[in-house]
């Protein structure tokens, strides 16, 4: 059993495929939202100071109130009367440190419309890669829309920082209203909304690259050698002009005058 144990273990280390349910437990992300007009909050700072969750609560938002649930649930407030409508929405890809064109973090802004009066509700947000199935990876809280003011307008920042391989997302939005008890409106952000490929990878895979410089060392130790050989080969090359001159025509003709002089 204990050998079955490392085993297993061995297999998550090298990156083996492991069961589908398996792996959506793997997927790690952060995640923070606010109104997009909202000047009192700091998405970037209300990120850094999330916790990392695995996946969203399924279920309910982070402010969904038990007495609101019971309403729901009793079909108090469950009107028909209200159309909902994600008028416009847009996904912001953010850093992608090793210029791969993946980005381990995005933005995700939605504008919902009603048709008349307010409306309370929630959004729930989902990622899909290359077809896969929707994995949820945040709820928002509860805000408040109005008719089709653009002022209430919602965004959600999100840090993927495991579990997300390289690849094309597409990304669904999902909204819920306090006074029904079901979903009102969805969208899906893909490149046919968009007009551009949502290419996204978790921080794990998104490391700096580094340009590696290989610098050539020449050792000076056989210097003295090779002055040694360049000297004897000055020393051949004299000898060889000597040699030269002495057997040449004029050398020979100078030697033969001087045995004939008295």
């Amino acid at each position: 059993m204990k050998t079955f144990g490392i085993l297993l273990l061995s297999l998550a280390l090298l990156g083996f495929n492991l069961p589908a349910g398996a792996a959506e437990l793997q997927q790690v992300s952060r995640s923070a939202g606010k109104l997009k007009l909202d000047q009192d909050t700091d998405l970037v700072q209300a990120l850094q100071m999330s916790e990392p969750v695995i996946k969203a609560n399924p279920d309910l938002p982070q402010n969904y109130t038990a007495s609101a649930a019971q309403q729901n649930l009793d079909g108090i407030a469950n009107r028909h009367d209200q159309l909902f409508e994600i008028y416009d929405a847009d996904v912001a890809l953010i850093s992608d440190i090793d210029g791969d064109g993946y980005h381990h973090a995005i933005n995700v802004y939605f504008d919902v419309d009603v048709s008349h009066d307010n409306a309370t509700v929630y959004a729930k947000l989902y990622l899909s890669r290359e077809g896969e199935p929707w994995s949820q990876y945040y709820t928002t809280d509860l805000f408040t829309i109005h008719g089709d003011d653009y002022a209430d307008a919602y965004e959600v920042e999100t840090e993927l920082l495991e579990g997300y391989a390289p690849g094309y997302y597409d990304v669904l939005v999902e909204i819920y209203s306090l006074d029904h008890a079901y979903m009102v409106a969805s969208e899906v952000l893909n490149y046919y909304y968009l007009g551009m490929d949502v290419m996204i990878e978790d921080r794990s895979w998104d490391e700096p690259y580094e340009e590696y410089y290989y610098e050539e060392y020449h050792s000076h130790g056989g210097g003295s050698m090779a002055t040694l050989l360049l000297f004897f080969l000055i020393i051949q090359v004299v000898i060889a002009a000597r040699g030269a001159l002495a057997l040449s025509p004029c050398n020979k003709s100078e030697k033969y005058n001087k045995k004939r002089l008295p």
